[in-house]
């Protein structure tokens, strides 16, 4: 009888730069055999562990714009006395409102969006399109009402004290939306479009238009949204305001609210998505790659076996 060898055909991954995890947060379906209610909590602490890195930094930028606009603290000021009250008091820092706050919106957000991946993992879905729209819309719909619902509250604490009693008006809420959903469309959507133009027709290298694009597109979209949120603020912390002093407001406070939500870009959507990832990887993905592999290899020794059984007996 001759012997048959079993010959694995292992497709090689062309391994990326890793500025590409770093900038695009890459997580590549897996065929995950962990069950559901033992993955779900290792989803939840990914995100928690996620959101505890990327809040400092957020709500020390987010904090300063609205006392920024209020009036109540210059820019530069409440970011040097909001660093270090986080150096020289970090107990004072990490259990005030304006870091809890934060934390809460991004758990939530990296949660949904675990959450999600597991669930589309659980449904079988395999198509990459398909999971992106999927993940993206839920994790839209959670962060933006959840950074409207923070910001209203910075308002009222972080504002002109006038305004500290006073309902959020529901224009302020609708521009926050419309602020949010502007920056994830310019971030998932206009940048790997522009990024997919520069190079097919302009033929740009791959990395290089993905890269660019993935920081100038959204970071540029802050120009538009930075009249937005000035105007949410303002119509908040004074209603009264005539036509002329919003736009005088605006025209004041246009370049450090774009620059400063500009800079929040890069740990919003860089530092938190990649260390969530990072997260999934060390503990959901890692682990189910080396159940998966002992699986697929006891089911091809058993099938090899019972082939060779066979062959004997006939």
């Amino acid at each position: 009888m001759s012997n048959k060898k079993l010959e694995f055909e292992v497709e090689e991954e062309q391994e990326d730069l890793w500025y590409r995890a770093f900038i695009f947060s890459d997580v590549r379906p897996h065929d995950f055999i962990e069950a559901a209610k033992t993955r779900a909590p290792k989803e939840i602490g990914c995100a928690f562990a996620a959101s505890f890195l990327v809040s400092p930094l957020v709500s020390i930028i987010d904090k300063c714009i609205v006392q920024d606009i209020s009036g109540s603290a210059k820019f530069l000021i409440a970011i040097r006395n909001a660093t270090h009250e986080m150096v020289a008091k970090p107990r004072v820092f990490f259990g005030g409102l304006s870091f809890r706050l934060t934390f809460a919106v991004y758990f939530g957000t990296y949660a949904v969006a675990n959450l999600s991946e597991m669930f589309l993992d659980v449904q079988k879905i395999r198509n990459d399109e398909a999971r992106k729209q999927r993940k993206v819309a839920a994790s839209a719909v959670a962060n933006i009402s959840l950074l409207a619902w923070r910001d209203s509250v910075f308002a009222k604490v972080f504002g002109c004290p006038e305004a500290a009693k006073r309902k959020t008006p529901l224009r302020t809420f609708g521009l926050f939306a419309a602020r949010d959903t502007a920056t994830m469309y310019a971030t998932f959507y206009a940048a790997p479009s522009v990024a997919k133009y520069l190079e097919h027709e302009r033929g740009w290298e791959r990395n290089t238009a993905e890269l660019t694009m993935a920081l100038a597109i959204p970071v540029s979209a802050q120009i538009l949204t930075a009249p937005l949120h000035i105007h949410a603020m303002d119509y908040f912390n004074f209603p009264e305001a005539t036509t002329a002093d919003r736009f005088a407001t605006i025209r004041k406070e246009f370049a450090t609210v774009s620059f400063a939500r500009g800079l929040r870009i890069l740990p919003a959507f860089g530092i938190g998505s990649f260390s969530n990832n990072k997260f999934r990887e060390l503990f959901i993905r890692g682990q189910d790659e080396r159940k998966f592999y002992r699986k697929r290899l006891t089911t091809l020794y058993n099938a090899a076996r019972r082939k060779v059984t066979s062959s004997r007996g006939s």
